[in-house]
């Protein structure tokens, strides 16, 4: 089976097409959920897409791969109406939810699906004094303001494996708050993670930090002491909070 999409923004309309499921899944359904950018062929360029600006995205079935006749291209023959009869846009987003796709893209998806949990998840070190005592004294304390849970993996109570309760805790989450004090690696994967499946971050450091280059063009709070960070963290929910409200 080849599997193909029409994405449609304003009015405005790109297709894809001869994909498998899994890339269907991984690489159309999921930037779609999710409003990420993506890299889209136009013509015989490629262009950087934000799927933020998308509203609607129909996906189909064929039996073998589309391809070029001697009268029509492959996007003419996806505008025909009675291509229309392929359209299985529910039945794979049900497949995905479901057991049909892997496990992996179907775990990312059906949480992508999902409305995010009141919470904010938190990448940081711990086991440091200091980030320790940031995380309850403002981390948690602000977050409580806004009626919002903050979590982080030291304190989830599960017997699986910690890579993937980490994973979860991201997906699941409204926010994902990411102070990258200490440089460790992990907290830059799990920040990449997060980045991947177009959530919400808030990359946070101490000001002393020296922020990877990969990350320098990035808005950023600095902080130096565990008040200046309660102010800081409390300005930015506050905007990202009303941000939400208003789209609601």
């Amino acid at each position: 089976m080849k599997y193909h999409a029409r994405l449609e923004y304003g009015n405005k309309t790109h297709y894809f097409y001869n994909f498998s499921e899994e890339s269907v899944g991984g690489k159309v359904i999921l930037p779609f959920v999710n409003g990420q950018v993506v890299l889209i062929d136009f013509g015989a360029r490629k262009r950087l897409f934000n799927m933020k600006n998308a509203t609607f995205l129909r996906v189909y079935r064929t039996k073998t791969s589309l391809k070029i006749q001697e009268d029509k291209s492959i996007v003419e023959q996806m505008k025909e109406p009675s291509f229309e009869e392929n359209e299985c846009t529910a039945e794979i987003v049900g497949k995905i939810q479901g057991a049909g796709a892997s496990k992996s893209l179907s775990s990312l998806i059906q949480k992508a699906l999902q409305p995010s949990k009141a919470q904010i998840f938190v990448v940081m070190q711990f086991g440091d004094e200091i980030l320790d005592s940031a995380y309850e004294g403002a981390y948690k304390a602000v977050a409580k303001q806004f009626d919002l849970e903050c979590l982080r993996i030291d304190e989830v109570e599960d017997s699986g494996k910690i890579s993937e309760q980490m994973l979860t805790g991201i997906a699941e989450s409204r926010y994902v708050l990411c102070d990258l004090t200490g440089a460790r690696p992990n907290c830059y994967y799990e920040t990449g993670f997060a980045h991947a499946l177009g959530k919400e971050i808030i990359l946070l450091a101490k000001k002393t930090e020296k922020i990877h280059f990969d990350l320098q063009g990035h808005r950023f709070i600095q902080w130096s002491t565990e008040q200046d960070l309660r102010t800081k963290l409390h300005d930015r929910l506050t905007t990202l909070e009303g941000k939400r409200s208003r789209e609601e």
